[in-house]
């Protein structure tokens, strides 16, 4: 359970094995299935987020990103390229940008 405890706070949406995304921009998704080792051999896989518990997790985090994409865009992905000076990301590709070598 200590390996799990983690994917309730919310960065992740822990899901069923075979779900698919549905939202655009909602939570990332993450999935776990456990194995156990038998007579030298991997049983079948549990889905470890297919519980009742883990359904009131996703009710929880859907809830927080339904929020968060209430409040509308913004950050670094409504900026230009050329003006997110602030984490150096300009600077940085410029240094790549000397080291990649085009094929004529």
């Amino acid at each position: 359970a200590e390996v799990l405890a983690p994917f309730t706070i919310g960065h992740l949406m822990p899901v069923m094995k075979n779900s698919s995304v549905s939202f655009f921009d909602g939570p990332p998704v993450v999935n776990c299935l456990a194995f156990c080792v038998h007579k030298g051999k991997l049983t079948n896989p549990a889905d470890v987020f297919d519980h009742p518990y883990w359904d009131w997790v996703r009710n929880r985090i859907a809830e927080k990103a339904t929020e968060i994409r209430a409040q509308g865009f913004f950050g670094a992905a409504m900026l230009f390229y050329s003006e997110p000076e602030y984490g150096g990301t300009v600077a940085k590709m410029k240094e790549l940008e000397k080291k990649i070598t085009k094929k004529k």
